[in-house]
């Protein structure tokens, strides 16, 4: 049976979403969307279970049955097994004149069609949907479509908590095998070996090392270095894995070879209190205003932050930090359902000594809940 070869949501999941996109299109006066996808996006794969490989689109009408086109003609049968959609086709050696033929065949090169995302998708594109389609008329539907996207279903907390499973992994893994020797490199393939038997797909890895007693890394970085862990290093991590599509986020720090030095131990015990104080409060209702103030053991403890301390998907809607960070206070009421990442990043006033502490949580009523397992704490490995 080709349906059980790839996850994916029931029908009335399915009906569920579509019903929504479609009910906020009738409100813009909308006749059809077309969304623009790729690697590693989301927007194509909600409406139709195709997770892209390559750049694709998706011809979304507010009537009638939606269209898959995708880049690579060899990519058509794996395609077809992922896609709820029975049309799915590849659209030639360039997307336009073929997106162009469909929208004109289905009588809608007059009509209003909204973009998902406008801001995201090529300017060329767009410019040449303008001049091939000039009777039609071109909106930014982006915004609509993401504010339904981000109250999650159950059946969406599902794969979300396999997510978080899987990062799990990833810091049990580290657990068990950091030791001096190992580099950065090192680290990095732990994390991957971790969870890709499990069916997990790659996002972020950031990790950074150093010495304890000599800090010069305070936050992960986005790419690691030769650097050889040695007794007395700490690392630090922010790691993200996907699962079809759904992706949580953690972060832990890990000694080599002798317990936290004083400094660190209140570095993670400041972070804690941060994220604590923040978790209860990822309630319905909750505020930007009121999510910043409950960073306030961050300073308290004698600290500043570098990183955001709480965002949504790909780090965005909103991103926050603490009262001493550079970010700005982005408006966000939180509603039930919603998933955000809190990961307090305390630092040393002199930008030497710091580390990364937090988790994905969803929105409930008693507060956030987190989307892992494992444990807050300071291992000390090897």
């Amino acid at each position: 049976m080709m349906d059980n070869l790839f996850p994916r949501f029931s029908d009335s999941e399915y009906d569920r979403r579509h019903g929504a996109i479609r009910a906020a299109m009738s409100n813009d006066h909308l006749d059809a969307i077309l969304i623009s996808g790729a690697r590693g996006s989301s927007e194509v794969a909600y409406l139709s279970n195709y997770q892209a490989q390559s750049p694709c689109w998706l011809l979304f009408p507010r009537q009638g049955d939606a269209t898959v086109f995708i880049h690579f003609f060899n990519h058509q049968p794996c395609a077809k097994a992922q896609s709820i959609m029975a049309d799915v086709r590849w659209y030639g050696p360039t997307p336009m004149p073929t997106l162009v033929e469909e929208i004109s065949k289905r009588g809608l090169s007059k009509s209003k069609i909204g973009l998902v995302s406008m801001r995201s998708m090529a300017y060329g594109s767009v410019m040449e949907l303008q001049r091939q389609l000039p009777e039609a008329e071109f909106v930014e539907f982006g915004p609509q479509f993401g504010r339904i996207r981000r109250v999650r279903s159950e059946e969406e907390l599902v794969y979300l908590r396999r997510s978080g499973h899987l990062t799990d992994l990833a810091c049990e893994a580290l657990e068990n095998n950091l030791r001096a020797g190992l580099t950065e490199h090192d680290v990095l393939a732990i994390v991957y070996a971790a969870y890709l038997k499990n069916g997990g797909d790659p996002g972020i890895h950031f990790i950074a090392t150093t010495n304890m007693e000599k800090p010069d890394r305070f936050v992960p970085w986005q790419r690691q270095t030769s650097r050889v862990l040695e007794k007395g290093s700490v690392v630090i991590t922010e790691l993200t894995v996907s699962y079809w599509g759904y992706s949580t986020q953690i972060h832990r720090p890990f000694a080599i070879g002798k317990e936290p030095t004083p400094r660190y131990r209140k570095l993670f015990d400041a972070a804690y209190e941060c994220y604590e104080s923040v978790r209860t409060i990822c309630k319905p209702g909750t505020t930007s205003e009121q999510i910043v103030a409950a960073t306030s053991a961050i300073e308290a403890n004698g600290f500043t932050s570098f990183d955001s301390v709480f965002h949504g998907e790909a780090g965005k809607s909103p991103e926050l930090g603490t009262s001493s960070a550079a970010h700005p206070l982005e408006k966000w009421t939180l509603e039930e359902n919603m998933v955000h990442v809190i990961q307090p990043n305390p630092i040393t006033k002199d930008l030497k000594a710091g580390l990364q502490l937090g988790a994905a949580v969803v929105v409930k009523p008693g507060g956030g809940e987190a989307l892992h397992n494992y444990p807050f704490k300071f291992p000390v490995c090897g």
